[in-house]
């Protein structure tokens, strides 16, 4: 039996090619990768405002949570940032948990106080802030509210705020499970940045 020495140089170039774009393959894979998860990271990245903390008069724990931005609010108050908390209304259940759970974390209750009007969105419970501060002589608030929604949270309030002399700090809670390098592993992170996304997007758009 004769042996084609083109026939086997043919048979390596063939399985050298192959060799060549499976780890071309597997480079533009691991790129593609790292690539992906950057631009993930940075999505959140994107939506976590954190203002270098200066004190303020107080500091407004936004509502829709079970209590954690109250106790970033005991937080700053322990640490000498504010003096007082604002608290938005949503219902008179959240009222007193969030009241009753203040006071027993060591706010004075004379220094809680609590937007009359009832809200359900972010701008509507900017506007009471606005309102509550004007009455009370606030002239500086921090803002606390969950990671992904700090970035909405200073658009609105700073928009909303404007011109009334009030300045505007945000911050995220402090421990939350919201990450910028973890987000996308969950279906609530999904869920909640792709809301954000959406919601400062109609919101620069006049709809809200």
């Amino acid at each position: 039996m004769s042996i084609n020495p083109k026939h086997d140089s043919d048979q390596g170039k063939k399985q050298g090619c192959r060799l060549i774009m499976i780890v071309w393959l597997i480079i533009i894979l691991c790129v593609g990768i790292v690539a992906g998860y950057f631009v993930m990271r940075g999505l959140g990245a994107i939506l976590i405002i954190a203002d270098p903390l200066s004190k303020a008069d107080a500091a407004v724990a936004l509502s829709g949570d079970d209590g954690e931005r109250v106790s970033s609010a005991i937080d700053l108050y322990n640490n000498g940032f504010v003096t007082s908390l604002v608290i938005t209304y949503t219902n008179p259940q959240a009222k007193r948990l969030l009241i009753d759970e203040a006071v027993e974390l060591g706010f004075s209750p004379e220094m809680i106080y609590v937007t009359e009007a009832r809200v359900s969105d972010t701008v509507e419970e900017a506007l009471a802030v606005r309102q509550l501060a004007g009455i009370q002589g606030i002239d500086s608030l921090i803002i606390i509210t969950d990671p992904y929604h700090t970035l909405r949270t200073r658009v609105i309030f700073r928009k909303e705020l404007r011109g009334s002399g009030i300045s505007v700090q945000v911050r995220p809670v402090v421990g939350h499970w919201y990450r910028s390098d973890s987000w996308w592993m969950s279906f609530d992170g999904l869920r909640f940045t792709i809301e954000e996304y959406s919601k400062i997007f109609f919101y620069l758009i006049g709809i809200h």
